[in-house]
């Protein structure tokens, strides 16, 4: 077994702005956000560290008019101001394709589906979708008979700011040209 050293400090290292930067790179590669405990076994700094530096970040970003760094939910992470939100929303890049999220769509909508089904109402470009999906964290599948049964994850419910197992509700509306019913309902309710 392979004894794994924990990092040292180095006095450059440990200055105040050295921890703040860390911790802002951290917190702009988990959109989603982090909790003091992850940042400070990322880090190795004591809680109280962190959560100091963190509040100095906040107070930091206030004077900006650009991000700002919240705590929600026992997570710190950045989020656009409300006067910027439409902004980001039509320059923001997709993390995925139009295809893939209706892909997703479906599985989140059913609240998880046999491969082979989605398949068959999303055509067999639906392997990629779910091999992109899995590979992000998005779904996770399992062997289920002759097919393999395909959930969403933690991750999803997050993503998307739902409750764990929650299923999308679907509305009485016309579907999306070439998109069928469900699918267009489930991906409107997603980004509404």
């Amino acid at each position: 077994m392979e004894n794994k050293a924990e990092p040292v400090n180095t006095a450059a290292e440990d200055s105040p702005q050295a921890i703040r930067a860390k911790i802002e790179s951290i917190l702009f590669c988990i959109p989603q956000g982090v909790s003091v405990d992850t940042l400070a076994k990322k880090i190795n700094f004591p809680h109280e560290t962190i959560k100091n530096s963190l509040i100095e970040l906040q107070k930091d970003f206030e004077g900006r008019s650009g991000l700002k760094i919240v705590f929600e939910d026992n997570l710190w992470k950045f989020k656009v101001p409300d006067e910027n939100i439409q902004i980001v929303k039509d320059v923001a890049e997709p993390e995925m394709d139009k295809s893939i999220l209706e892909t997703l769509a479906y599985i989140g909508w059913r609240g998880g589906s046999r491969q082979c089904d989605v398949v068959r109402v999303r055509s067999n470009k639906a392997y990629n979708h779910i091999k992109f999906l899995t590979e992000k964290g998005f779904i996770e599948s399992s062997r289920s008979g002759l097919s393999k049964w395909l959930q969403p994850t933690k991750k999803f419910y997050e993503y998307f700011n739902m409750q764990q197992g929650q299923k999308l509700p679907v509305e009485e509306k016309q579907a999306s040209a070439g998109v069928p019913a469900d699918i267009s309902d489930a991906m409107n309710t997603l980004f509404s």
